[in-house]
């Protein structure tokens, strides 16, 4: 193959890149997107939450009463979890 063939073979070949666009990498959240869930303390999951801080007798009977109830019902996995917090923070 000669040598004008062989550019014009890989001109079909590799992309000039000069002419390739890049996709806009900017990302801005539109104003009218909401959070799927509300604006808590990172690892809370219901409302008066404080995962920094230990709960107290109270809080935990309940959570531990909470545990076993929702298991017996069935719950699993982010369902229990919320169900659990929710009584310990209804306890105080």
């Amino acid at each position: 193959m000669n040598l004008a063939k062989k550019k014009i073979a890989l001109q079909f070949i590799t992309p000039n890149i000069s002419q390739m666009s890049r996709p806009n990498l900017s990302f801005r959240p539109s104003p009218s997107a909401s959070p799927s869930r509300p604006n808590f303390p990172p690892g809370a999951l219901v409302p008066g939450q404080r995962p920094d801080r230990a709960l107290n007798s109270a809080q935990f009977a309940a959570a531990t009463a909470a545990r076993s109830s929702g298991t017996a019902q069935g719950l699993t996995g982010r369902a229990l979890e919320v169900y659990v917090a929710q009584a310990a923070m209804n306890a105080k």
